[in-house]
């Protein structure tokens, strides 16, 4: 907070001088996050008052969003030399959300390599191996010597995203091998790579979804990911930090959707009315099915009339079953997330869940079969309370497990995101089930 009053106060100065020196001993990262919530032209005031390289960095560690609204706040021009010297995966990114106007200004002041990278990488589709990777690596011959190659990465390693690993591709460019830049250094000046390199080399698709990219480089603890296209042509890499981003960019996707609250957002940064319109679908789906349990409730308002003992449970049952119903879904949606789960395992999971619910259900059952047996004296037959009540338990909670499981499996069969089934529809679909299932026990076990 100190950090960003002082930089509030410098900015109203206007002094460069004092402002470069408050920002001197400061990471870009830190600096990016103190001026995240400025406005644009205070932004740029501060990019431009750093040294040319800082500014670069800062501008790289800025969000997305808030580099867009710099670029199209100024010229572009003005701004140009920070966009170039974003990796070729961040401008793509960039360049996505960009306006059509301003996407073609920029496009006209590339250099022409930069350009036809630009465009080339654009048409993959988001978040495929494809649009997250970067051309700036080390492609080296075979035939090569560790001198020279220790040479190309003295000659290029500013352009290059990581030089502690370098691929081996015939002319044609196919992926042959991989070296480390430890083997290099051991290895003799005049060692070809093909006596060195590791020819069995980890690759993705460019179509590859980019959750799995992320969880292949956790599973063999790579520092990057080559990228091929059909024909083994190395067309890119995917950097370890790459796939944080990635996987922090899917952690809050699926944190927003089982809370049902649409796309990710910048809170501080997002209006009243933006935060409203991402809200209120999902709530009025939520408030819509909530219409349907209270037809439910009018439905059976005889049997509650004539046994109002019934309502002192409905809270119980219905928190009961969404609950367990949320229990089985985090699990799965967890399990498919990190891989461990397939659609192609619904069979097996359902069993699994069958046995759990059975084995759950039972022992709530019983506890709230003997609470509602309890029951301080009444007309109503204890007893026949008793198995209304912990029968619906059993059986809701058994339903709720199965259900909470296999609905994140089959939206992940039809392309849908897992976790939308998740906390608010689970106990949503669950009032509806509980208030039908309690109802129909209790005209099968009271006399009406």
């Amino acid at each position: 907070m100190a950090v960003n009053k002082r930089l509030n106060h410098l900015l109203k100065t206007g002094s460069r001088d004092q402002l470069r020196s408050f920002l001197k001993t400061m990471h870009p990262a830190d600096i990016a996050a103190a001026v995240t919530r400025l406005r644009p032209e205070d932004i740029l005031f501060v990019l431009e008052t750093v040294s040319n390289t800082r500014s670069v960095e800062v501008f790289a560690n800025l969000e997305k969003d808030t580099q867009k609204a710099c670029i199209v706040f100024t010229d572009p021009e003005r701004v140009l030399h920070y966009f170039e010297g974003l990796s070729t995966d961040d401008r793509v990114d960039l360049f996505r959300i960009l306006p059509s106007d301003d996407k073609e200004q920029l496009m006209g002041m590339l250099a022409k390599s930069d350009r036809e990278d630009l465009l080339r990488l654009s048409r993959f589709e988001e978040d495929t191996a494809g649009a997250a990777m970067t051309t700036e690596f080390f492609s080296l011959s075979p035939d090569s010597t560790v001198a020279e190659a220790l040479d190309r990465i003295r000659a290029g390693s500013q352009e290059a995203e990581t030089i502690y690993v370098l691929y081996i591709a015939d002319p044609g460019g196919r992926l042959r091998g991989v070296v480390s830049l430890k083997d290099l250094v051991l290895a003799s000046p005049d060692t070809p790579l093909n006596r060195i390199m590791n020819p069995n080399v980890i690759t993705v698709p460019v179509d590859e979804d980019v959750e799995e990219v992320a969880r292949k480089i956790a599973r063999y603890d790579l520092l990057a990911l080559p990228v091929v296209n059909a024909n083994k042509e190395l067309r890119g890499i995917i950097t370890v930090d790459d796939v944080l981003d990635i996987v922090e960019d899917e952690a809050t996707e699926d944190i927003y959707a089982m809370a049902a609250v649409g796309a990710p957002l910048e809170y501080l940064n997002a209006g009243v009315l933006q935060i409203w319109r991402q809200r209120i679908p999902w709530l009025l789906l939520l408030v819509l099915s909530g219409f349907v349990a209270g037809f439910v409730i009018e439905f059976f308002k005889g049997q509650l009339d004539k046994f109002v003992e019934l309502i002192f449970f409905m809270p119980l049952l219905m928190g009961s079953g969404g609950n367990a119903g949320t229990q089985a879904s985090t699990v799965v949606i967890r399990a498919i997330a990190t891989g461990e789960i397939t659609p192609a395992l619904f069979p097996r999971v359902l069993w699994k869940e069958v046995r759990v619910g059975l084995l759950v259900g039972l022992c709530m059952g019983l506890l709230s079969a003997g609470r509602a047996f309890f029951l301080p004296a009444s007309s109503t037959p204890h007893l026949q309370i008793a198995l209304t009540v912990g029968g619906t338990m059993f059986f809701v909670v058994t339903i709720a497990k199965c259900t909470g499981a296999m609905l994140p499996l089959l939206f992940k069969k039809f392309n849908l995101d897992p976790a939308l089934m998740s906390n608010p529809m689970i106990q949503s679909i669950m009032d509806i089930v509980t208030l039908t299932s309690y109802f129909m026990l209790a005209r099968f076990f009271l006399p009406f």
